[in-house]
């Protein structure tokens, strides 16, 4: 008899040991914080602009992604001056450069806008579906499209086609250029590098999962994540992998997937991901120096500013209907802020106000030291703002919006460049 019993107490503690394993198997892995990963709080990638007027030449603002154009003239609260809409969705933001804006929305239709008058100076078919934003250098604008998959040049002044390539797959992936490489990923699992000047192949790498991210650059290197959840540092010279990690994923072993552009600063590489998390990696090595869970899925991208004087801080939005404000070291919440609605694209900060848009159709902008809702505007769904310095431009569903601050006198139109001039968007 007593056999038996210790026989079933056995039993028991087997069962109750298999049901642990299980659970730790199948549950959430809790979060991560490394307080030794190297951070640097001085380098934050941003810089201050003194120009009248300064271009956002590429999705993301700079090459590091940081999404973010530090200014004291381009606040709340403002007045629309002219609205211009493109009938079709424009789901990524469209850059500003001298006098010109130029973007693409999902039908593929590619458009120059005067900044002034919201005018279209040229439109231009070069695919069927788009969902991404171009890149501007040197009196050339560079971009990809989904159908077909293809990586293009137009000519800035008035759209020709300087080149050409297909792609063996469909790309979303914004481009980035740098020293003469058009640096993009590909949903055929690899990230690309092409001559700026042939449109001639330079590198390829592949990737665990399709890459439909913007990659962001700093220090020589690409930083970009993919769909099988691995995020990636790559030599921008010859595509090699310096260093790849692994997401945490979510219950039941689901990997997570990179959607967004990562944004680079203080020695790290921020990026959030679709397991609810926000990451931070040390830019050396890839060591996870933190992540921080939110409530629900992140598509929107990391955005690199201030949370109040000398407090570097992490902001995006997520399906959870919040903003957030994280530090930059620790990745503790400083704030969050309900916005109403899901945020699905990326915001930006424009001087001291991180802006978003929610799938409801709205813009909203709150103060980046506390989080205080200080700007609404009746537009909005995916990535909602870029400035020159002078304006805001806000894109609605389909429409791009020229707002400029109350009080201030409307300056005179500008001398005309034809989108060609040399200026702070000739990023090396």
């Amino acid at each position: 008899m007593r056999s038996t019993i210790i026989i079933w107490i056995a039993g028991i503690a087997a069962l109750v040991g298999l049901a642990v394993t299980g659970y730790d198997a199948i549950k959430r892995p809790g979060d991560i914080l490394n307080e030794d990963v190297f951070f640097d709080g001085e380098k934050g990638g941003t810089k201050e602009e003194k120009a009248e007027t300064v271009d956002w030449p590429l999705y993301g603002y700079d090459l590091a992604r940081t999404k973010n154009l530090e200014s004291d003239d381009v606040v709340p609260p403002f007045r629309q001056i002219w609205s211009w809409d493109s009938k079709q969705l424009i789901e990524f933001s469209p850059i500003v450069v001298d006098d010109r804006i130029y973007g693409m929305n999902n039908d593929a239709v590619f458009f120059a806008l005067d900044t002034d008058t919201g005018k279209v100076i040229w439109k231009k078919q070069p695919g069927a579906l788009n969902a991404s934003s171009p890149v501007y250098h040197r009196g050339v604008l560079y971009a990809v499209t989904l159908e077909p998959g293809q990586v293009f040049a137009l000519r800035a002044r008035d759209g020709k086609l300087m080149w050409q390539a297909d792609l063996p797959g469909r790309s979303e992936s914004s481009p980035a250029l740098y020293k003469g490489k058009l640096i993009f990923g590909c949903e055929c699992a690899s990230v690309f590098a092409y001559d700026a000047k042939t449109g001639k192949q330079v590198w390829e790498t592949s990737t665990s999962g399709e890459v439909k991210a913007a990659p962001a650059i700093a220090d020589g290197k690409v930083y970009v994540g993919d769909y099988a959840g691995e995020f990636y540092a790559m030599n921008a010279v010859n595509g090699d992998i310096i260093w790849q990690q692994s997401g945490q994923g979510s219950s039941f072993g689901r990997a997570g997937r990179f959607y967004s552009s990562p944004a680079v600063a203080y020695g790290r590489v921020y990026a959030t991901n679709v397991d609810s998390r926000v990451y931070s990696f040390d830019t050396e090595d890839g060591e996870i120096g933190w992540t921080q869970s939110t409530g629900d899925w992140i598509y929107s991208a990391a955005v690199i500013g201030s949370a109040g004087e000398d407090r570097p801080a992490v902001f995006t939005g997520g399906f959870d209907h919040n903003a957030y404000a994280l530090d930059a070291r620790t990745g503790d919440i400083i704030w969050s802020t309900d916005v109403g609605g899901i945020v699905s694209g990326s915001g930006s900060i424009v001087g001291d106000v991180f802006y978003v848009s929610i799938l409801a159709g709205e813009t909203i902008g709150m103060d980046t030291e506390t989080g205080e809702k200080v700007f609404s505007f009746p537009k909005g769904e995916y990535n909602p703002i870029i400035s020159d310095g002078e304006r805001l431009y806000l894109t609605g569903y389909s429409s791009i919006n020229a707002l400029e601050p109350k009080g201030e006198k409307k300056k005179g139109k500008k001398k005309k460049s034809g989108g060609g001039g040399k200026k702070k968007s000739d990023a090396k």
